[in-house]
């Protein structure tokens, strides 16, 4: 069994500026929203994404609200397919899953809040919500011509 989350070195001062810059008020909310982020623009690359070097753990005690184990564990169930994946012994997977996709999505974050130098971090936030709320294709479906 894992006891800790390990954020991506070369991204943990992305975690560190947005709890700074007050976006997150720690580490692990920001660890949260990342994955949260990551499967949403690209859970069809989480496994062929890979964590080079890691960054100071996070206990897992600090993800241990239900909250946040419901959420860990339906990542890895949708991305498996297979509810077996919430099993005692397959949690280092589930673990795994999480930290891919909170990779991912830590450099869309990175993207949105320092590369692109919104005025203000949390405008880069903002920024990459609306971005998830819309529809890839555009506009909803059946809505042509109402407007």
């Amino acid at each position: 069994m894992r006891d800790r989350i390990r954020p991506p070195k070369d991204l943990e001062d992305v975690l560190d500026k947005l709890k700074e810059d007050k976006v997150f008020d720690t580490k692990q909310k920001g660890m949260m929203f990342a994955a949260a982020v990551g499967y949403s623009l690209h859970r069809d690359n989480v496994d062929s994404t890979e964590i080079d070097t890691v960054g100071e753990a996070i206990k897992m005690e600090y993800f241990e609200k239900p909250d946040d184990v419901g959420f860990i564990d339906a990542l890895a169930v949708t991305t498996r397919n297979d509810l077996g994946v919430v099993s005692d012994e397959r949690q280092p997977e589930r673990v795994e899953l999480f930290e891919r996709y909170a990779l991912l999505g830590l450099k869309e974050m990175k993207r949105a809040c320092y590369d692109e130098k919104p005025e203000y971090p949390l405008y880069g936030i903002l920024k990459l919500i609306d971005q998830l709320d819309r529809p890839e294709k555009g506009d909803l479906p059946g809505l042509d011509g109402l407007i």
